[in-house]
């Protein structure tokens, strides 16, 4: 029915449906319980500046599923996994530049998950995505960049050492060492077996 991301299907209908216009919404006609432009009788139209796809497709969604919410689309999920992947590689072979466009593209992808998906789903991929984003943006000496990736992470991501830790390692690079020292802090109390923080954390103390 439809590619696992990207625009939306138009879904044809029958030219003997009748048309019922909505008196409290002038500029919205429904057919086949699809809703479409007064106008010109699209349900994607330009001219109207109107596009009601992703509308008529939950409604279409909802309808074959006996009103069940279909489950996330695994494709999907591999998509955005590979991407992260192919990041990763680039990250640990130092193409800090390429790394972020493939964390952005996986991004890109996710923000396109359908508004049904689960938001512990979509809260969990933007965090490690913009995480990861982060890393780059400070290997390439993109700091307020990179900061804003990670203060984007700790209030999608509370209770997430690492994120804390990304802030922390943006705010000494941004001089703000006090600021940074509390951050590791923060993140040496959520995850205490990570070496990393820890040193980060040692490093900071005189700022405490």
């Amino acid at each position: 029915m439809t590619t696992p991301f990207g625009p939306r299907p138009v879904f044809p209908t029958p030219e003997d449906k009748p048309a019922y216009e909505l008196a409290e919404y002038p500029s919205v006609t429904v057919i086949d319980g699809l809703l479409h432009c007064t106008t010109h009788r699209k349900q994607v139209c330009p001219e109207c500046n109107v596009d009601y796809s992703s509308h008529n497709f939950i409604a279409r969604q909802l309808g074959a599923n006996k009103m069940a919410l279909p489950p996330p689309n695994p494709q999907m999920a591999q998509a955005i996994q590979r991407l992260k992947t192919e990041g990763n590689d680039m990250f640990r072979a130092q193409c800090h530049f390429e790394a972020a466009q493939k964390y952005t593209e996986a991004m890109n992808v996710a923000s396109q998950r359908p508004m049904w998906d689960p938001s512990q789903n979509v809260v969990e991929e933007a965090a490690v995505l913009l995480s990861n984003r982060a890393a780059c943006l400070l290997a390439l000496g993109h700091k307020s960049e990179a900061y804003w990736d990670t203060e984007i992470v700790t209030r999608l991501k509370r209770g997430w050492g690492k994120g804390h830790f990304r802030m922390g390692k943006a705010l000494m690079d941004l001089g703000r060492c006090r600021q940074a020292a509390l951050e590791f802090q923060v993140a040496h109390s959520l995850d205490q077996s990570s070496r990393e923080i820890k040193a980060a954390l040692d490093d900071s103390r005189q700022y405490i």
